[in-house]
């Protein structure tokens, strides 16, 4: 209910910035005195929580109030922002403000994946995170485990990493009994996206066309058989984690992994700060923070990799009355000065860097030393291949996360699972008229992306 009250207007004086209480959050936050004393401009910043994020822009948008000047939407929702028109197109003012934006300096598949709509540029990418492994190098060597690459390895497997959580399941490494890793399997949300990584690493993927395909065709494509083996694979992941993680969110997963009883896992990249804390943005370490290790996705032979990309991106709301202030907001927040600032607070909670130069700064690495394998799994980054960002997503997500969950903690065979939200997302996509789909289509591809980069760029 509290993302559903309208506000009814904006102080004229104060530029009103609606975001999430993502890490980026709590930088730009302790960074703004910075900002308005160089600018002048006021700014009233203000995190809810996603599904209250959602609902608020939503509402505002809809009943067409002036009071969000800028937004951090979820990637996922892109699409949807893009087709109602409530963000503006910022691909005029990056041309016009080339050299101040630098748009080239952007890792490509960031701006791809969070930032583009049928060739319009509507945000730029504030905090970019994408899928990597972290693990434990004290246990891998009492074990005598091979640890994981910390860059594309095609000799790191799926079925590798399934066989170096097994065997550290169950062991007793320097007094502590082991899990051997750890997921999320709270819905919708926290379970479809840490599952959706290991479904497009082997190959599954949610519809028959879409979004570099053309004509995009929606049928579902969640019954084949690399999806029942992706949902096998992801059942004996569980079977090897504490059994509270059928409930665990997103956080309970680093702590899980922070409080030193986890061998190793996969999550967004984000946590490879994250579970350096007790608690979320904290200041009380955590049991690993001196034996953490970063490495890349496992692969699977005969697919090519993709990993996800995900993260925050701010916009300019279509109806906002300030938007001149709130592109300045935007380039600051996103430049690379002030998000080398960002990493470099005290706190030192914030690496998710979407601008390739900030991975080469030598106090940047220094502080955090995983940087360059960050860096190697962005670059195989796909965000729109494996959480598809049709405008519908979120009501895909909610049943997608509903079968999942249900698999873990009712033991459901992987086949009835896949069974299940084939038949959820069929319907959905019939009633909500994309099957047949008869909108218009777009070529949406990376080196499209990168062609258009170098064209701003000139």
């Amino acid at each position: 209910m509290s993302g559903c009250g309208l506000r009814t207007g904006s102080s004229p004086d104060t530029l009103n910035v609606l975001s999430l209480g993502d890490p980026f959050f709590y930088a730009v936050q302790s960074l703004l005195p910075e900002f308005e004393a160089q600018t002048g401009i006021k700014v009233s910043l203000e995190g809810p929580d996603y599904d209250t994020l959602n609902a608020r822009a939503t509402n505002s948008f809809l009943t067409g109030q002036t009071d969000i000047d800028v937004i951090s939407p979820d990637s996922m929702w892109l699409s949807r922002f893009a087709e109602n028109e409530w963000l503006l197109d910022l691909t005029d003012l990056v041309r016009r403000d080339a050299a101040e934006v630098d748009v080239a300096d952007f890792v490509p598949s960031t701006l791809y994946s969070l930032s583009e709509w049928r060739g319009g540029l509507y945000t730029l990418p504030v905090a970019a995170y994408t899928s990597a492994v972290l693990y434990r190098p004290s246990v891998f060597a009492a074990l005598g485990l091979q640890p994981p690459p910390s860059v594309p390895d095609a000799g790191w497997t799926w079925d590798e990493y399934l066989r170096c959580v097994r065997a550290i399941d169950g062991t007793d490494v320097a007094g502590t009994r082991m899990h051997g890793t750890v997921v999320c399997g709270s819905g919708p949300q926290p379970v479809t996206h840490m599952y959706s990584q290991v479904a497009a690493s082997k190959g599954a993927r949610w519809f028959r066309r879409f979004p570099a395909d053309t004509p995009w065709d929606f049928t579902p494509q969640f019954a084949g058989e690399q999806s029942v083996a992706s949902l096998q694979f992801w059942k004996d992941l569980f079977a090897c984690s504490p059994p509270e993680a059928i409930n665990y969110l997103w956080f309970d997963a680093g702590t899980a992994f922070g409080a030193g009883n986890v061998g190793i896992f996969y999550h967004w990249t984000a946590y490879a700060y994250l579970v350096q804390r007790t608690e979320y943005m904290g200041e009380v370490e955590s049991a690993v923070v001196d034996d953490y290790a970063l490495g890349v996705l496992p692969v699977q032979p005969g697919q090519q990799q993709v990993g996800n990309i995900g993260g925050y991106a701010f916009g300019i709301g279509a109806r906002s009355e300030k938007q001149e202030q709130a592109w300045t907001f935007i380039k600051w927040a996103t430049s690379k000065e002030t998000q080398r600032k960002m990493a470099l607070l005290p706190m030192r909670q914030f690496a998710d860097f979407a601008r390739s130069s900030l991975y080469d700064d030598d106090e940047l690495v220094a502080a955090y030393p995983y940087l360059p394998a960050q860096l190697a799994a962005m670059q195989q980054g796909d965000g729109k291949q494996v959480r598809p960002p049709v405008q519908n997503y979120t009501t895909l997500e909610t049943q997608i996360g509903r079968e999942l969950n249900r698999m873990l903690g009712s033991d459901v065979p992987a086949r009835e699972t896949a069974d299940a939200i084939q038949r959820a997302a069929e319907q959905i996509m019939t009633d909500e008229q994309f099957v047949p789909f008869s909108g218009s289509s777009y070529a949406d591809t990376q080196q499209a992306m990168q062609d258009r980069l170098v064209a701003l760029s000139a």
